[in-house]
This record gives C-alpha cells, structure tokens and sequence, in this order.
C-alpha cells in the first residue's frame, strides 16, 4: 500500500485540477473535523451516488460496503441517489454537508474531486470517505485511489491469452483485443495503459485497438462501438471501462458470440461463457475497511491510501464461471502473474500516480 500525505503530489491532480482546487474553501480550515462517536453510539454515514445505483458495477459496489458496515457494526446508514445531472451533484451535497445530520459522507468518484475538496473546506468539521479519486489539502477527507492499471494490466494478459487460443470458438487467429473506455481521459487511460502493458507481457505482438463512448451512460453508442471493433477491427475480446454504459458491450459480445472482460464488480454471471472474468476494483470492501478503521478511530483523515493487487483492492473475477470457461493453463498463468505484481516481481507503471516523500 502506498500512502500520499497532505501536501504529496498527484499527477493528475495537478494537471486537472491546480487551477482551481483550492480557491473555494471559505472560513474555518484551521478548525478540526468533529470527534467520531463513542463505539457504543451508532455512525450515522450517508453514500451520495454521483449516478445512479443499478449499474452492476462501480457505485453497486461501494453501496455494499456501506451495506455490509450496517449489517456488521449497526451503523445508521442511507444513501442519496444524484441521477445523471452532473449539476445537480454540488448542491446535493452541499445540503447534506450543511445538515450536520451525517458523520460520515461517503462518495466518489474522480469528476467530483474538487467538489468535495471545496465543500470539505467549508464545513471542516463534516467527514468524508472519498472513493477513487484523491481529494488534496484536506484534514476531514480520507481518500481512496485503485490501482486500475496493476488490475488492467491483468485484464490485458488474460485477453492476450484468450484472443489467438483455439479452445475458445469465438476467438480468430489475429492477435488484437479492443478496449472501449467511457471517456477519453486520463483516469480511463490509466486503465488503459495497464491493459496494453499486460497485453505485451504475454505477446509484443498483440494490437490494442480503442475507442471511448463519450460518457458512462449510453448502452447504445457502447454497443455499436463494440459491433465495430468485433466486425471490422478483428478482435474477438473487449475490456469494457465504460461503467453503465459498458452493459452495451457486454451485450454485444454475447450477440456476436464473442468474449468481453467486465470491470469494477463481478460481471461474469450477465453473460456467462462470454463475459470470461472481470477486473474487480473491490470498492465494496474498501469501503467496509475504511469505516471499519472509523470504529478504532485508526482512519487516516487528510491522506490518500493507493490500494493495489497487494492489498486484494483490485484482481480479476474468480466465479464458477471463470472456473467453467477459462482453460486451466490460463487460469494458473493469471494466479503466477498476481503473486508477481503482488511480490514487486512484475512493475505495472501508472499514467496517474507519482508519490514523492
């Protein structure tokens, strides 16, 4: 596990967000965020879902960890649903801020960075776990940032394995994997980069061929993306990074008789045989861990923690079906490569990430 302190440095923090980050905070940044309650007192935590649940997918799986932290330490929690207008987010979470009702916000992802950055210097004294992405310069904010290129970089060797092997019938002997990313931006380029690194890994020779839908919510543009890139680009396996939207291309490799990898949670059950596993960003259990450490008032408020295949926060999905249709020669090449990342033995280079002492 890596940790970034306050005043440590996030590439892409900085070329997204130096502008402007730290210019909305107004009064009381000096004051300390409020004491969490006693251990016999119920947590009252709230997740704001800056979309909508029901993606089988990213927010799905922070909503169970906040679910799981109710079912396990009895804390009061409730989620607040944002929708799809991005105009809508700020304000949402201005009232809870401002209610005084929460000890706990808990939210992501990356575009609503400087959001909470703003709202956190505003009411020092609410709490916040903030989910993929890393919120700077601030004291009541615990951040918490995946390694998605170590979890790509996983995807990128299964799909390097699966293209040109022959017990698979929907796959052609050309060596090229497709990539269809929600937005082309740095945080999916990360995955990305991961996904071509892995791919190399097993064969120099394997093409990645990428396209984005422009946004994480339609199913239709990421469906004919998908068409193009089994149809007329030659590959037989796709990493879907589109969130929502990526449901689209799942679909489409189960129409064409071909392969995807899901992301975030575990996506093999939509289309078993054809959603072959899928990179897990265990959001769910990192949320779980983060209010678990609430609870021994051991959570490390005003940093960023960057959890990777070492701390279990990101890997490739293991089901019955992955153990149905994935050849065991790759099942264990795929085990051989995590404790590899894992031990430091394979170095996974991020486009993201740059920790300075």
């Amino acid at each position: 596990m890596r940790r970034l302190g306050l005043r440590s440095v996030l590439a892409f923090a900085i070329c997204a967000f130096a502008l402007t980050a730290c210019g909305g905070g107004t009064t009381g940044q000096e004051t300390a965020p409020a004491d969490e309650p006693d251990e016999g007192q119920a947590l009252k935590v709230i997740h704001y879902v800056s979309g909508n649940l029901g993606d089988k997918s990213f927010f799905d799986s922070a909503e169970r960890g906040l679910s799981k932290s109710g079912m396990v330490y009895g804390f009061e929690t409730s989620t607040l649903v944002g929708g799809k207008d991005s105009a809508a987010w700020e304000p949402d979470l201005d009232k809870l801020s401002s209610s005084g009702n929460y000890d706990i916000i808990v939210v992501g992802t990356f575009p609503l960075t400087e959001t909470v950055q703003r709202l956190a210097q505003r009411y020092p004294q609410q709490r916040f776990i903030f989910y993929d992405g890393s919120v700077a310069d601030s004291p009541n904010v615990y951040s918490m940032l995946y390694s998605q290129s170590e979890g790509s970089f996983l995807a990128g060797a299964f799909a390097a394995m699966v293209t040109t092997d022959p017990s698979f019938a929907g796959a052609n002997p050309d060596k090229v994997i497709g990539f269809i990313g929600g937005l082309d931006d740095d945080l999916i380029n990360d995955f990305k980069s991961g996904y071509e690194q892995g791919a190399a890994y097993i064969d120099p020779e394997v093409k990645v061929i990428a396209d984005y839908v422009g946004n994480f919510a339609d199913e239709s543009k990421a469906k004919e993306l998908a068409y193009g890139q089994y149809r007329d680009g030659g590959a037989d396996i796709i990493y879907n990074v589109a969130g929502g939207a990526g449901l689209g291309i799942l679909a489409a490799g189960s129409e064409e008789g071909k392969y995807t990898i899901g992301v975030d949670s575990n996506q093999n059950p939509l289309y078993p045989g054809s959603v072959l596993t899928s990179m897990l960003k265990n959001v769910d259990e990192s949320v779980f861990r983060a209010l678990s450490l609430v609870r021994g008032g051991k959570l490390p408020y005003g940093e960023t923690e960057i959890l990777g295949v070492k701390e279990g926060a990101v890997g490739i999905a293991r089901d019955q079906h992955y153990e149905k249709y994935v050849p065991q020669a790759i099942r264990e090449k795929m085990k051989d490569i995590e404790v590899g990342i894992a031990s430091d033995k394979i170095e996974v280079q991020s486009l993201l990430t740059k920790v300075q002492p």
